[in-house]
């Protein structure tokens, strides 16, 4: 994907969502820091004034791991959720052509 350039950063992901809403999805590698919280609700803050067009607007943290500290901070803050993900990667073979 193409990370979205705003006046107040760069957004990892801006998405459509299932009822033509805006998801502003903020990808961190491994543990999100705080600081994703207030990364996320900046970058929702702008495409409200800026893209929205009066349609809702949510926020999506995803990291390897979510700490008590974001979950609090986003938990009076209905449009802001937050996920954890799981990598799993297994190998196959080399599959020779011909041979």
């Amino acid at each position: 994907g193409v990370e979205y350039r705003t006046e107040v950063g760069i957004i990892d992901i801006l998405a459509v969502d299932k009822n033509d809403g805006l998801l502003v999805i903020e990808l961190k590698v491994a543990k999100g820091p705080d600081a994703a919280c207030g990364q996320v609700m900046r970058y929702v803050g702008w495409v409200k004034r800026h893209l929205a067009n009066n349609k809702p607007v949510r926020g999506l943290i995803i990291a390897r791991h979510i700490s008590e500290r974001i979950l609090y901070a986003i938990a009076d803050s209905p449009n802001i959720a937050a996920r954890e993900y799981e990598l799993s990667i297994s190998l196959k073979d080399n599959l020779r052509l011909g041979m």
